[in-house]
């Protein structure tokens, strides 16, 4: 068995959490990715291919569990009244999001598509639009914008819980978003109260990132034992184990296998119970084996690939070592986290609505990809250095400053 050796470590102290950065920047890369060719010409109505559908589920439930951890990083290190992190959320988030919804409009109406309904608009702009349309559905031309009002919704909960007892308060929340998870798979309620169900059970997700940074002094894993748990993610979210594309108790237990890796990132002193490489072995083995028993849509070369994963990123990450290139790879990751992470979410706002035209009106697939590449980047490096701070400066200008987190 391979030395572990101790946990990576940062040679300088730095203002974010960059390794946390670097994952954020990259599953809104594989977002990105994802849908580039989900959106390839000709574009159809046809259900996304399912590699490509899961990447975009499982790179969502990530982004749930890295914003619980970092909400709690922020607030810990710097506390907010209720009033100071609503206005900071939403001036976070809420800039960028109409520009992502308008520029759905935009498409819709250049594309001469049907023109949504004035509700359907309304709710767009006010987050409370889903895929499924519970309440109403998101815009063809920006899907992933669903996701927002899951986030708005986890950031009003959570206002909820600031001040005295903020602890037993998210536990409370953790507690009743349990006791949901079952009317999320039941019939007996209406879409209107489905909408909120779907909501809550999946705030488990976010909870866990919560909790990792409340107790991550009471746990730890060794880096290769990490990797491996990480590499485990898409063998857990391919389980189904009701056979639903979303599947809250399927995510929770994703959102705990990723809790190692989280708490490694995290790059705090071991300390706590340490969680064995064993234990992720034996895990590995057994969802491995019940991916393989899985009678589902899910091609068998495929099945090899996800359970090749885990030992291949392990693998990687030895050979490294070996080559005395561990400075440079972490290196690499910081620096390139700093980067990805701080252009992550206009990424992920602007891109879908930018492919999905391009790929109605461009046929030539290589055309289409090499100016989706060049159209994305430049759209999401305007929005988050040049709108943004513009946004932001207007704000302070009429109001006590206020910080912005990423």
């Amino acid at each position: 068995m391979f030395n572990p050796g101790p946990p990576i470590k940062l040679r300088l102290q730095q203002p974010k959490q960059l390794y946390l950065e670097f994952i954020r920047g990259t599953v809104a890369i594989l977002v990105f990715l994802a849908h580039t060719i989900e959106l390839l010409p000709p574009i159809t109505d046809n259900p996304t291919h399912f590699m490509i559908e899961y990447v975009g589920t499982d790179s969502v439930m990530i982004f749930f569990l890295l914003s619980g951890c970092v909400i709690n990083i922020s607030q810990t290190r710097k506390p907010k009244t209720q009033q100071q992190f609503f206005v900071n959320r939403a001036l976070r988030l809420f800039p960028q999001f109409i520009v992502g919804v308008l520029t759905a409009l935009i498409v819709i109406l250049i594309l001469k598509m049907p023109t949504p309904s004035p509700g359907r608009i309304i709710g767009n702009f006010f987050m409370i639009s889903t895929i499924q349309g519970y309440i109403v559905t998101s815009f063809r031309t920006n899907l992933p914008l669903w996701t927002l009002t899951f986030e708005m919704t986890f950031y009003l909960i959570f206002l909820l819980c600031i001040g005295k007892g903020t602890s037993k308060k998210v536990w409370l929340w953790f507690l009743i978003a349990m006791v949901t998870i079952p009317l999320y798979y039941s019939d007996i309620i209406t879409d209107f109260e489905r909408h909120f169900v779907f909501i809550l059970s999946f705030s488990t997700i976010w909870i866990v990132g919560y909790f990792i940074y409340a107790y991550r002094r009471y746990f730890y894993a060794s880096t290769y034992a990490s990797i491996l748990s990480f590499g485990m993610l898409p063998i857990i979210s391919r389980l189904h184990l009701f056979n639903l594309p979303y599947d809250p108790l399927n995510y929770l237990l994703f959102a705990l296998m990723a809790a190692p890796f989280f708490r490694l990132c995290l790059q705090e002193k071991p300390q706590g119970f340490k969680i064995g490489i064993g234990y992720i072995l034996a895990a590995y083995v057994f969802f491995g084996i019940l991916l393989f028993l899985k009678h589902d849509a899910s091609k068998f070369s495929s099945k090899i690939a996800y359970t090749i994963l885990p030992t291949a990123l392990v693998f990687g990450y030895y050979i490294i070592g070996r080559l005395n290139l561990k400075e440079k790879f972490l290196d690499f990751v910081q620096r390139s986290g700093a980067i990805t992470g701080k252009y992550s979410y206009s990424l992920y706002i602007i891109h879908y609505p930018i492919l999905y035209f391009l790929g109605s009106v461009i046929q030539n697939k290589i055309l289409y990809i090499v100016a989706g590449i060049i159209v994305v980047a430049i759209a999401s490096y305007l929005l988050e250095s040049v709108y943004q701070p513009v946004i932001v400066r207007l704000f302070r200008k009429k109001s006590l400053p206020v910080p912005v987190a990423g």
